[in-house]
């Protein structure tokens, strides 16, 4: 959050961003600045947090400190600090304008804080987590290597002291400059929003959520370098879980370019009225599971308990985390925590994806990964649950093609590596392949005293990598080993 003390001779109020529309116009007003100005600008006479002070007596867009907000109040507590060490380092030059602050928003994978040095692996990881956004499961338990990238960065001699901690600068990685003049990168944020529109015009897009203020509206265009909805293109994507019949009714803007009269609409319907702050997508996936396989659980302080064995009891975090709330939990508990990991991993990659942008394609879909000319997607509604899908691309790059169709992630996530090229598909096993390797392996071991300690453990951890990968029923697997014996 940002508040600042913002000054039009004569008129000076204080502000607090990010802000509504709503709250922007009243302040317009204090102001004595045209409420239907469409791009409003004050001068910053002070500002909290103290690390934005280079922004005093500098004159700014109000609407562009309003995006900083935004993006600011998106952060987590580690962004803040790795966002506020660069700022406030002298050997950093980033440009201090507001347009460079915002860009640093977006760039901050190229600056890893480390704010302890005494341990290598945490170092590691969190150096890891920076550059590349994720690590594998495998990655995030292999200590020897998470040690020795912790242990490169910190014998680099890179480091730059903060009060924050010491910042690396990751030169691999360009810092990009998403803001390049007066259009905002889209940026998905407004958590009343029933729809976003993608509106575009001469390669540009900017982001308007709705139902809005008509200023907002005006604003958008109006950075584009137009004046008129008929000369830009309109991409709607709902955040809300829409009937079709609603949904088709809200598309018609993309064709009619009647934006103003969808705001009104959205404002005045039951769509609106009707809607409620909704639980987590995690929460609702984890809530049907749990149901499915008959455990009791129940929510507090938005979290949900789950009795485990009658008496054990484990909280599940939005995050996707576990914590066991009593001693001496069992396989149950071990069980919970690996698919509330895997519903986390998909809900979370869908919540953050953008829509597809595909031609003539029918359903409200996002974007999950898209890699040489495959595409990775799903949609999502609470009466269907999820929905992923792999497509190629046409051969013009604008439609999508050749679907196919799965209820289950990591099948299409398979699916997509192959159909990319990501993984070769003959270094890939069936279930079935998976089933026979793994009664071959029972036998070699049942027939041990041809092996000797070395064979045998190596096919014992064999035996524990296929069962992780592919348990099977044991009516299947003793049928197959009765056919090899």
């Amino acid at each position: 959050m940002i508040k600042a003390t913002i000054q039009n001779s004569p008129y000076c109020t204080e502000m607090t961003f990010p802000c509504t529309e709503t709250e922007l116009l009243k302040k317009l007003g204090e102001l004595g600045i045209d409420k239907e100005h469409l791009a409003p600008a004050g001068t910053i006479i002070d500002i909290e947090p103290a690390e934005l002070s280079v922004l005093t007596d500098c004159e700014v867009s109000l609407d562009a400190l309003n995006y900083l907000g935004k993006r600011m109040d998106g952060m987590s507590k580690a962004e803040c600090n790795q966002f506020f060490a660069v700022l406030t380092c002298d050997e950093l030059d980033i440009g201090y304008g507001l347009k460079n602050i915002i860009n640093l928003t977006y760039n901050l994978a190229r600056y890893t804080l480390i704010e302890y040095t005494n341990d290598l692996e945490c170092i590691g990881r969190a150096h890891m987590l920076n550059i590349r956004g994720y690590l594998s499961a495998s990655e995030a338990e292999n200590k020897e290597w998470l040690a020795e990238e912790g242990k490169k960065l910190i014998n680099s001699g890179k480091g730059i002291d903060t009060e924050y901690g010491k910042i690396f600068v990751n030169e691999d990685i360009p810092f990009e400059e998403m803001l390049k003049g007066a259009v905002f990168p889209p940026y998905y944020c407004d958590p009343n929003a029933v729809v976003s529109v993608e509106v575009s015009y001469n390669g540009e897009t900017e982001l308007v959520d709705l139902p809005n203020e008509d200023i907002a509206i005006k604003k958008a265009i109006a950075r584009l370098g137009t004046n008129d909805l008929g000369d830009c293109e309109l991409t709607i994507d709902g955040y809300c879980d829409i009937t079709d019949e609603w949904w088709e009714k809200i598309r018609e803007v993309e064709n009619t370019k009647d934006l103003f009269g969808l705001n009104d609409l959205l404002k005045t319907e039951d769509i609106c009225m009707k809607r409620e702050l909704t639980k987590s997508i995690f929460y609702r996936e984890m809530s049907k599971w749990l149901r499915k396989n008959e455990f009791e659980f129940s929510e507090k302080d938005g979290c949900v308990i789950v009795s485990v064995d009658g008496c054990a009891k484990e909280k599940i975090y939005n995050s996707g985390t576990i914590a066991a709330l009593t001693e001496n939990v069992g396989d149950e508990y071990h069980e919970i925590l690996q698919i509330a990991q895997n519903i986390y991993e998909y809900c979370s990659v869908y919540e953050k994806a953008e829509p597809l942008k595909a031609s003539g394609l029918v359903g409200n879909y996002r974007s999950l990964a898209e890699f040489n000319g495959t595409v990775l997607a799903a949609k999502y509604s609470d009466q269907n649950g999820f929905e992923f899908v792999t497509w190629d691309r046409t051969y013009d790059g604008n439609g999508v093609c050749q679907g196919n169709y799965y209820g289950d992630y990591f099948s299409a996530k398979e699916d997509f590596a192959v159909r990319a090229g990501l993984v070769d598909k003959e270094r890939l096993f069936s279930g079935d392949e998976l089933l026979k390797l793994n009664c071959c392996v029972d036998f070699a071991l049942e027939n041990s005293k041809y092996l000797d300690y070395n064979e045998e453990q190596a096919l014992t951890i064999l035996k524990e990598k296929i069962g992780a990968i592919a348990p099977f029923p044991s009516d299947q697997e003793q049928g197959f080993r009765d056919q090899i014996m």
